[in-house]
């Protein structure tokens, strides 16, 4: 076979590896619930995960998956500091992702898969000198689900984040967002025409995102207040009952003609991503340390907790 690298998607390769013959030992740091769907292992074999009390509190590593391997019959260790993933058949070694999970298989992954004698026996000497290793059983796994559930979520890409970071979207850094009630705007052709040649802004379609103009009819005289591009913005509904997915400021200020001083925005929204009720987002905020976010008044989001929080509504 040689060596051969897979990417940007290696799942399905790996699994297929996997339903070969065994047995099989896998050190992969971290499981979701659809790990055993991705690792078919079987009586047997080996898995070694990170099951330390901070990896299960973030929700990094599942204790539903762990007792899914153990009802298989796989002798499962955990051990505090593993951050891999390598995977040992009797002919191949595979160096891939440290998650198993449905992020991962969003993610941008790459795995080596390769029947290299000495890659094998290296593979080998590093599992067995692993320390701090525990056996994970039943006593293990009440913990652990006691853990997860005092626990959160932590949307990393690749271990706890449900969707592609789209980088191009969102400022990295998210430095400024705003909720406000903004009305739609439908510019002329002349506008478009001659705002285009003042703006900076990305220009092509895109099929992950859309376009919208929204107006602004009074402007405050603060410039911090002022929206600019790359500022992130939430609307909220005219009815006070839905807060709209986050948007990001793609051009702007343009001044209307023919007003006193209201301006236009063209904003950049995710087609993916639909508008939820406000009464959903402040329970969800408020289990989360967020209480009384003011989701129903225009005002700029100071707090980069909040500011988090509230991106993590539609899982950014």
């Amino acid at each position: 076979m040689g060596t051969t690298l897979h990417a940007p998607h290696p799942w399905p390769h790996i699994t297929a590896t996997l339903r070969g013959p065994g047995p099989h030992r896998v050190a992969i740091a971290y499981l979701d619930h659809t790990a055993p769907d991705l690792l078919p292992l079987r009586a047997g074999d080996q898995l070694i995960v990170n099951a330390a009390r901070p990896a299960v509190r973030a929700h990094a590593t599942s204790p539903t998956a762990l007792a899914h391997f153990l009802n298989a019959g796989v002798r499962v260790l955990s051990t505090p500091n593993l951050h891999t993933g390598l995977i040992l058949t009797g002919e191949t070694v595979i160096v891939g992702p440290a998650s198993a999970s449905i992020s991962s298989t969003m993610a941008d992954e790459t795995a080596l898969i390769t029947d290299d004698p000495d890659a094998i026996a290296a593979a080998h000497t590093f599992l067995d000198d692993l320390e701090d290793t525990v056996v994970v059983d039943e006593v293990f796994l009440d913990s652990a689900t006691a853990i997860w559930q005092i626990g959160r979520v932590v949307p990393i890409t690749g271990i706890g984040s449900h969707t592609r970071t789209n980088h191009d979207f969102l400022p990295t850094p998210v430095r400024r967002m705003f909720l406000r009630h903004l009305s739609d705007y439908t510019p002329t052709n002349d506008d478009e025409t001659s705002w285009a040649a003042t703006t900076t802004g990305r220009n092509g379609p895109d099929p992950r995102y859309r376009t919208t103009w929204i107006r602004q009819n009074t402007p405050g005289p603060d410039r911090r207040t002022l929206l600019q591009p790359g500022d992130v913005i939430l609307r909220i509904s005219d009815d006070d009952t839905r807060l709209h997915p986050p948007a990001v400021v793609d051009t702007g200020p343009h001044r209307i003609p023919h007003t006193r001083s209201a301006v236009a925005y063209r904003l950049r929204v995710q087609t993916d991503l639909d508008p939820i009720s406000i009464a959903d987002a402040a329970r969800s905020l408020a289990e989360h340390g967020h209480p009384n976010p003011r989701l129903h008044t225009d005002h700029r989001v100071i707090s980069p907790s909040l500011r988090a929080a509230l991106l993590r509504l539609w899982r950014l």
